[in-house]
């Protein structure tokens, strides 16, 4: 997801301030259960995105409802002070900002795993350790059945691509037969 220069502003300051604290990992996790929240409730979207709100009535309402949420203190502050700016919209792109943040701190990549049918387990422990000493970093990978990719896998991290489909040998299969022919 792109993050806009200004939620990157927000997810830094969050970060800092969890960094000074050293709970970096409770805030994030707290960002995530507050961002499932959001998507799986869109009606909270529109609540806070609602121009025919009063913000004081948005940022009541969201501090009754976080109240005894548990969260921690960086988080809630993050949330209250979106409110108060009337910025709630751009929350997704600050908790992925944040989650940058965490990952390059922790030397971690994400990346997309295609493949045609779900992967068991043990293959996705395989396939993690592969690209983590292809590319010398932690991987965490998330995975998704993609009938385009006809056989074997497209994983994605960064800026490398590790195609091993049906499709991307029979490439290197026809570019083969060409040179040879010519």
């Amino acid at each position: 997801m792109r993050v806009s220069e200004l939620a990157l502003r927000y997810a830094k300051a969050a970060y800092g301030l969890a960094a000074e604290n050293k709970n970096q990992e409770k805030v994030f996790a707290d960002l995530r259960s507050l961002s499932e929240i959001f998507e799986k409730n869109p009606d909270i979207k529109a609540f806070m995105a609602s121009p025919l709100i009063k913000p004081q009535e948005k940022m009541a309402v969201l501090e009754k409802s976080v109240a005894n949420a548990g969260l921690s203190k960086e988080a809630h502050q993050l949330l209250i002070l979106l409110a108060d700016k009337e910025r709630m919209p751009i929350f997704e792109q600050v908790f992925h900002g944040f989650q940058n943040l965490l990952d390059k701190a922790n030397g971690v990549s994400r990346g997309t795993v295609r493949s045609a049918t779900a992967l068991a387990a043990g293959d996705r422990q395989q396939i993690e350790s592969i690209v983590e000493k292809a590319i010398n970093k932690k991987v965490i990978m998330t995975y998704k059945v993609d009938t385009s990719v006809i056989g074997g896998l497209v994983a994605q991290v960064g800026s490398y691509t590790f195609d091993d489909s049906i499709d991307a040998h029979l490439r290197k299969l026809n570019e083969e037969l060409k040179r040879r022919t010519v």
